[in-house]
Order: C-alpha cells, then sequence, then structure tokens
C-alpha cells in the first residue's frame, strides 16, 4: 500500500469528523458570504501609496468630488432656452438637488451670471432666456452648460465629497435617475459615476448568472460523459462547497467583488471538477472484484499526488498574481488559490467517502467516441511526430504574430455593449451637446497664481485648447477674470487686466457677493488654479494623448507648473499597471510552475518538455486577442498566467502516467500510446467540461468578462491537443535521437 492509499484509508475511517469539520466550514462560510458587496471604483485598481492615487484625493481635498452626474435636458431639435426649457432645466435641478448624498448642481439657471456697472457688481443666476441667448454668445461658464445650439441643456449634479461614496455611489444614483425622470422622463445620465454603477449592477447579474449557467452547463456534460447522475451530483456538490468557502472567507475580509472577482467563483467551480473527474473515473476503473473501500483506496490513491501537485502547480499560477501592482489583481490571485486548496481538499474527502457508496461511480465506455478520438491522437502522435511538431512551430509563428498586434488598453464604458442604456445615453449627450466628460489640469506657482501674466497664459491656453477638434469647451480662473473685466468695464470682449491690483480688484468685489464660486477655481491659498476642459468619453490611451497634446499647447511663465488632475490621469495610470501586472504575473508563474514540475519529476529533461506543450496555448490566446482585437486591459490583464496555471494540469497527469508506463515498458512509442490510452480520456472529459464551464461566461453582460471566458475556453482546448500531440511527439523525437 502507498502512501496515498493510506491517507485515503484514514479519510474513510474518519469520516463522521471529516463529515462535521465540511459542514461547520460551510456555515461559517455562508455567515462570510452574505458580507459581499459589489465595488468597480478606481481605487480598488491602486496600491495605498501610489502617487497618482495620492494626487487624486489631494485635488478632492482642494477642490471637492470631480465626479459628476451629467444630465442632459433635451429640446428634441428645438431650442431650450424658452420659458418652458428652462422651467425644465429648473425642475430637474430641483430634483437632483433634493436627493441625499448630491452636494449642489450646476446649470444654467443656477450658475453666477455677472452683472453691474463701472464700481458696482451683481452675482445672480440669469434673469430669463433672453439673457441666456445673449449670454450663450460671450460667457464660457454658460457655453460649458448649453450646446452651441441651444437644444440641450446639462445640469451637473455634483457628489458630496464622502469617504464611503463606493459604497454610496449605487443607492445615491438610483434615488437620482427616480427623482429626475419624475419630473422629466426623457432626461439622459451619463458620467463615471453613471459608469461604474452600471458595472456594478451588471457584475452582480452577471454573478449570479454566471454561477447558475456554469453549474447548468457542467451538469449536463458530466451527465454526457458519466453516464448517470450520482457521481455528476457529488461532483457538482464537491466543487460547490469549495466555492462557498472562498466567497465566505472573501466576504470575512471585507472585501467586495468587483468586474475582475466575479469570476472567482466560476473559476473554482470550473477547475475543481477536474479533481472529481480524475478520482471517481480511477476509482471505477479498478478491479469489479474488489471491495468498494479497497477501489476507493487504490483508484483516489493513484491520483492523489498528481491532483494534489495539479492543485499546487494551478495555485502557484494564481499567486504569481499577487505580484500584480494592481490590489484587485492581487485579491484575485490570492483568494483562487486558497479556494482552489479548498476544493481540493473537499474533492479528496467527500470522493472518499462517497465514492464507496453504490451507483457514485461513473459508467465507462471503453469503446465510445470519445475513447475512439483519444487513441487516434495518440496514433497521429506516434506515428508521425515530425509532422505535428511543424503544424505546432506554425501556430506558434501566426500566434507570436498576432500577441505582436495586442493593444494595452481600458475603456470603462466600453465594458457595456452598445446597446446598454448608459452608452446610449452617453452617446446622445455627445451627440446633441458635444464632449462633456470633464478633464481637470491644475497650474501652481508659489507665489500665486493671481499674477496678470500667469492668467493671461492660462486664457491664451484655454483659447488654444478650444480650437482643437476634441474639446468642447474650458473653464477656468481667467474666465471669471475676463467675464468681470467685460462687465464692470463695459467692454465688449473682456480681458485679463495687466496691472496685479486690478486683478486683485475685480477677484476681491466677486468674491465679496455670497453668490460667487470662485473656490471653485482657487484653492485657500491662491496658488493652485484649476482648468477644466470638456472631452469626450474615451479611452485610457486616447485620454493619455489627450493629456499629453493638450499640456503641450500650454505657454505658461518660468516657475509655473502644469499638472493633469482629477480621475482621468488616474485612469491613464491603469495601463502602467496593467503592463506590469501581466509580466510579472506571468514571468513568476513561469518560473515557478517549471520549477516544480522539475522537482516532482526529478528531471529538468521532463521539466523541458513540458514548456512547449504549455506555452502554446498562452501563444494561441494572447495570438487570438491580437488578431481579433481585443484589448488587454484590467480584465484580461491576469489571462497569461491563469492559463500556464490551468493547462499544466493535464501535463502533469499524463507525464506522471507515462514516467510510471515506461519503467516496465521500454518502447517509448508504445509507453506513450498506453499513457495516452490511461489518462486521455478524463483528460479530454475535465477540458471539455472546463471549457463549456468557462465558455458560460461569454454570456455576461461584460463584455470583457465575456471575452475573458472565451479565450480560457480556447486555451483549455488548444492545451489538450498539446498534451495529446505535442508531448508525445517531444517524446518519440527525443527517443529516436
Amino acid at each position: 500500500m502507498n502512501d496515498a492509499s493510506v491517507w485515503v484509508e484514514r479519510i474513510i475511517a474518519a469520516r463522521k469528523r471529516w463529515v462535521a469539520f465540511l459542514v461547520v466550514v460551510t456555515g461559517l462560510s455562508v455567515l462570510g458570504a452574505v458580507q459581499v458587496g459589489v465595488d468597480n471604483a478606481v481605487d480598488i485598481w491602486f496600491p495605498d501609496e501610489d502617487p497618482a492615487l495620492i494626487a487624486y484625493h489631494g485635488f478632492l481635498d482642494t477642490f471637492g468630488n470631480d465626479e459628476v452626474v451629467v444630465i442632459g435636458v433635451h429640446g428634441d431639435g428645438q431650442s431650450i432656452l424658452t420659458p418652458a426649457g428652462l422651467e425644465r432645466v429648473e425642475r430637474v435641478g430641483e430634483a437632483a438637488t433634493a436627493v441625499e448624498g448630491i452636494a449642489g448642481v450646476r446649470s444654467v439657471v443656477v450658475e453666477p451670471v455677472v452683472r453691474g456697472t463701472s464700481g458696482s457688481l451683481h452675482v445672480a443666476p440669469i434673469a430669463g432666456p433672453e439673457e441666456a441667448q445673449n449670454l450663450l454668445q460671450t460667457d464660457p461658464l454658460i457655453q460649458s452648460l448649453v450646446s452651441a445650439d441651444g437644444t440641450t441643456a446639462l445640469v451637473l449634479a455634483e457628489m458630496d465629497n464622502m469617504g464611503d461614496i463606493d459604497t454610496q455611489r449605487d443607492g445615491i444614483l438610483a434615488k437620482l435617475r427616480a427623482a429626475v425622470t419624475t419630473v422629466d422622463s426623457t432626461a439622459t445620465f451619463a458620467g463615471i459615476g453613471v459608469v461604474y454603477a452600471a458595472l456594478n449592477q451588471a457584475s452582480t447579474q452577471d454573478a449570479a448568472a454566471v454561477i447558475v449557467g456554469s453549474y447548468a452547463l457542467i451538469l449536463v456534460l458530466l451527465r454526457l460523459f458519466m453516464g448517470r447522475w450520482r457521481p455528476v451530483f457529488l461532483t457538482i456538490g464537491v466543487v460547490g462547497l469549495g466555492a462557498i468557502w472562498l466567497v465566505g472567507l472573501y466576504g470575512a475580509s471585507g472585501r467586495d467583488i468587483n468586474m475582475v472577482t466575479m469570476v472567482m467563483p466560476t473559476l473554482v467551480l470550473v477547475i475543481g471538477v477536474s479533481d472529481c473527474v480524475h478520482m471517481l473515473t480511477h476509482v471505477a476503473k479498478q478491479p469489479i472484484e474488489l471491495s468498494p473501500i479497497e477501489r476507493v483506496r487504490a483508484g483516489v490513491g493513484a491520483v492523489l499526488w498528481p491532483c494534489l501537485f495539479n492543485t499546487l502547480t494551478t495555485s502557484m499560477g494564481f499567486l504569481a498574481l499577487a505580484t500584480a501592482s494592481m490590489p484587485v489583481i492581487q485579491d484575485l490571485g490570492v483568494f483562487c488559490a486558497l479556494g482552489l486548496v479548498a476544493a481540493f481538499l473537499c474533492s479528496l474527502v467527500l470522493c472518499s467517502i462517497v465514492a464507496v457508496l453504490p451507483g457514485f461511480l461513473p459508467v465507462l465506455r471503453s469503446s465510445g467516441r470519445l475513447q475512439k478520438t483519444v487513441d487516434s491522437m495518440a496514433h497521429v502522435a506516434v506515428s508521425r511526430p515530425k509532422p505535428v511538431l511543424l503544424v505546432a512551430l506554425l501556430v506558434s509563428l501566426i500566434s507570436l504574430f498576432g500577441a505582436s498586434r495586442i493593444v494595452v488598453d481600458t475603456y470603462s464604458i466600453d465594458f457595456l455593449y452598445p446597446d446598454h442604456p448608459v452608452r446610449i445615453n452617453s452617446a446622445q449627450i455627445e451627440a446633441d451637446f458635444g464632449p462633456y466628460t470633464p478633464l481637470e489640469f491644475v497650474v501652481s506657482h508659489p507665489d500665486g497664481v493671481r499674477d496678470p501674466e500667469i492668467l493671461q497664459s492660462i486664457a491664451d491656453w484655454q483659447q488654444a485648447m478650444e480650437s482643437e477638434p476634441d474639446v468642447g469647451w474650458t473653464r477656468s480662473v481667467a474666465d471669471v477674470v475676463q467675464n468681470l473685466d467685460q462687465v464692470l468695464g463695459q467692454r465688449t470682449k473682456g480681458v485679463v487686466p495687466t496691472d496685479p491690483a486690478s486683478v486683485d480688484q475685480l477677484l476681491f468685489v466677486y468674491e465679496a457677493d455670497a453668490d460667487s464660486d470662485l473656490p471653485r477655481f482657487l484653492d485657500e491659498t491662491d496658488t493652485r488654479a484649476r482648468v477644466t476642459v470638456g472631452v469626450p468619453m474615451e479611452s485610457a490611451r486616447v485620454f493619455g494623448a489627450t493629456i499629453e497634446r493638450l499640456t503641450q499647447l500650454a505657454k505658461l511663465p518660468d516657475g509655473t507648473t502644469l499638472e493633469p488632475a482629477g480621475y482621468i490621469p488616474l485612469y491613464v495610470r491603469i495601463m502602467d499597471h496593467i503592463v506590469q501586472s501581466q509580466i510579472s504575473s506571468f514571468a513568476w508563474a513561469f518560473v515557478v510552475i517549471f520549477t516544480l514540475i522539475g522537482l516532482l519529476f526529478r528531471s529538468v529533461r521532463v521539466a523541458l518538455i513540458s514548456i512547449p506543450a504549455n506555452l502554446l496555448p498562452v501563444l494561441v490566446t494572447l495570438g487570438l486577442m491580437g488578431l481579433l482585437g481585443i484589448r488587454l486591459d484590467v480584465a484580461t490583464v491576469t489571462i497569461a498566467a491563469i492559463i500556464l496555471g490551468l493547462v499544466v494540469d493535464d501535463t502533469t497527469q499524463f507525464l506522471y502516467r507515462y514516467r510510471a508506463i515506461a519503467k516496465t515498458v521500454p518502447d517509448v512509442p508504445t509507453a506513450v500510446h498506453a499513457a495516452v490510452r490511461s489518462v486521455g480520456l478524463p483528460m479530454m472529459i475535465t477540458t471539455l467540461v472546463l471549457a463549456g464551464g468557462f465558455s458560460v461566461l461569454g454570456l455576461a453582460s461584460i463584455k470583457s468578462v465575456a471575452y475573458f471566458g472565451v479565450l480560457l475556453a480556447i486555451a483549455l482546448m488548444s492545451a489538450l491537443l498539446a498534451d495529446l500531440l505535442v508531448i508525445p511527439a517531444l517524446l518519440v523525437v527525443m527517443a529516436r535521437r
């Protein structure tokens, strides 16, 4: 009796204690699972010490929350600057203001308008449609709130600067939408927060739908392959416990799911099936003359070590994600690894205990279609090894070409399909109004930014930016100064005075009015000025190019600094983390996994043989991404390391069996064929089940998650071909040499 069989026998002997242990842990896990919420906010992608995140929070502390809900009030081709239209805008603003969590609103009917004569000043909202029409031609602040043709007005609902905004956002937006649509059913909603809320909702719906879908498809496939229902229910129950333990631990640690970690239960569900299939299949292969306990002891014992090793290698593939710089990716790696260990433990215990009962073993068909397919692949690999390797090389070269075309980028709103209401509303606002997404900059000078030269340079920069085709509007303290100069100086067009005392006098008069909003543009020390630019909603890569291009247009005095600020620069920073995370996680997974293979088999040669077959699925997947234009983004950044961790399982099963057979069968082709025939069927069954389970992710309403699932399914199928064709062919060719 080998060591593995001894462990199986001990589990069977202590089955009552093991069952009690499983029940207690599962109960505690359910308590933790109910605490899991949803959070897709930008902070989850960055470590706390990231300079970009620190700068972002510094901006919020200075100028308030830059998260704005953009509400479009549309005139359906008619001017909104009519008594009835302005009344609609006012009702929408009042409804939004009444919602708890909204700090205030900006719109054409509440924006402070400067009036007066030389020496006196009065600041108040517009007096009516006629004044609004006039200001639309001259006032840049009004121009940032009404479309150039006057048919669409924006109501900007500014969120409170609260510490728990990420947990409160969805509720606030739901109340805001309900309040606004009550007074104007045609209003549209857009903005970064609206996108996050949509992703949160999609994540919640998908997490439930994907788990149910995965269960259903796995049930069907397992019933097809196992021939009876009892082993199917045993397998589903085992991996279900592993998933519950995972979610319970995740919730108990205070984490919330997001568009990346929502796939964790599905990953554990699908991957955990493999151990059960191998254990139950090998028990079913034992001689019928043995007693049930002896069959379980021999069958489970035969695959315990390779299954344990598979769990370790897959877990190490996930743990490699802990080297990523993005906390959400680290969480995915660590908790998936723990979930896989939990699933293995449940598989070992329950398969050992339950498989001794009647009817819980699969019905194996030695002459079925799957077995014939496995035998045919073994024959091809052994009889034509060189053509097999040449085809693999050709596929690798094509995949390398495709991988070279991968674009690193992330585009939050594009995670939603084109027919999603949020995308439709955003497109309508941009079509009717123009670019609405606020891009923030901060101009700083240690001696203060009220200096006329600095203000004039800001005004010149704004004019240069507004000549760009993708800039809808700009606003800053320079607009306020020019507007004040125009009104008080009774000029046709205001200018920035060249005398510092004149600038100070203008701003002093403006600040004295209770309706003024100067803190929106200047910090308390007057050393930092905020410049906001309206740009289209775009991807991180395009935003980065826009920031660089607009920054180069600025010609500021010596000693003055210009920095992008607010949310968008933080969003752009994600691309750096994506690249770093992909490289570090894959590199660590590669080194650790193939080192473990070498240690398991105590052979560098075996580790080297396993490398091509396991890199091929990674290359095929990355190549497809490049050829199909699928971005490497926050949802797909983990794919290379995860694939490597997944596909090595069948490689280990095959090589483990081959080494055992080769000790008694010196002829390599015969040993290879026998090994394929021995483990090929369960390898094919588990691959088909895994690929089917992951393909369910293709139904997700978040595009990148759908791509993630489909790509994993393709990777697993290509890995099966590599394990049953490429590795056997390599063994035969190396033996001939």
